[in-house]
């Protein structure tokens, strides 16, 4: 399987571009400048979400929401600074490909909503999930929830795959920039509600798959789009928890009890049922894919 990951880097436009032209540097240095950026990066994004994240609440306004993923819009325009101004690299290096960012993300969105369709027919077979009715006033949220993931699906994966994998990446084997990039990944989910080791399982699982399909399509677009169409279904459309984050949905889904099948209160994302349909899709990824 990593030969078959590796081979996906050596044929990626992204991975070749970032190569180019590196300037060799102590290991010690490198890692010094990426956590200086992305100390940067989470610290304007959090000043930002801080000004309208209300504490009390249990679940976050549709206006505070949009506004609180909004914030990750500093994600690639910090990005773009830092890789054109001093490190002297094009957008097309950190997956910024031309003529097909539509397309892409388009696909993204479709197998990004049939993972989580996935998730939650095994949810229900097994019992973990239970089906509470259709909440049509929900409806014109909807276009609010969708705008407020899709913007924060496309910064993180700028930060997460565009970035921090093609950093390590340029230095590095493909294997030890996927692991940093989806330690970056976790790190951001640390204080959610409900995180725990599974949390940590899982979100290095998905991360990895976010890779692979980065790697092997050779752009950001369509690991956006899945991110998008996965945090959009599980929480407005099917009512689920999101990394701990609760929405208005049109579909109401409830957990049948909090347990390891079904995440608790950090949501599927923490679930053995997740484990199970993210492990299948990177098999998926790496085996049905190369053909």
């Amino acid at each position: 399987m990593f030969s078959i990951i590796e081979t996906y880097a050596e044929k990626s436009e992204t991975i070749r571009q970032a190569r180019e032209n590196v300037a060799e540097i102590s290991f010690s240095k490198e890692l010094r400048r990426f956590i200086i950026l992305f100390f940067i990066l989470i610290l304007a994004i959090s000043i930002v979400q801080f000004k309208f994240y209300d504490l009390d609440a249990e679940m976050q306004t549709p206006l505070n929401f949009l506004f609180i993923h909004l914030s990750f819009i500093l994600s690639p325009i910090i990005i773009y600074f830092y890789i054109t101004r001093l490190e002297k690299r094009s957008l097309r290096s950190i997956g910024f490909s031309k003529g097909n960012a539509i397309s892409s993300t388009l696909k993204g969105l479709l197998i990004g909503a049939l993972i989580i369709l996935a998730i939650v027919i095994i949810g229900v077979l097994f019992g973990q999930f239970k089906y509470g009715g259709v909440d049509f006033s929900s409806g014109l949220l909807l276009i609010v929830y969708f705008i407020g993931y899709a913007v924060q699906s496309f910064g993180e994966e700028v930060y997460c795959r565009g970035w921090a994998l093609t950093y390590f990446a340029k230095r590095h084997g493909i294997l030890f920039a996927i692991f940093a990039s989806n330690i970056v990944f976790i790190l951001p989910h640390l204080g959610n509600d409900g995180f725990n080791i599974m949390s940590i399982v899982n979100i290095f699982l998905i991360g990895t798959l976010f890779a692979i399909i980065f790697l092997k399509y050779d752009n950001i677009w369509i690991c956006a789009g899945i991110h998008t169409a996965w945090n959009f279904c599980l929480g407005p459309i099917f009512g689920l928890n999101v990394s701990g984050n609760l929405t208005h949905s049109l579909l109401k889904f409830t957990t049948s009890s909090l347990s390891i099948l079904n995440g608790g209160t950090f949501g599927p994302e923490s679930s053995l049922i997740v484990s199970f349909v993210v492990i299948a899709a990177i098999l998926i990824s790496v085996y049905v894919l190369k053909k």
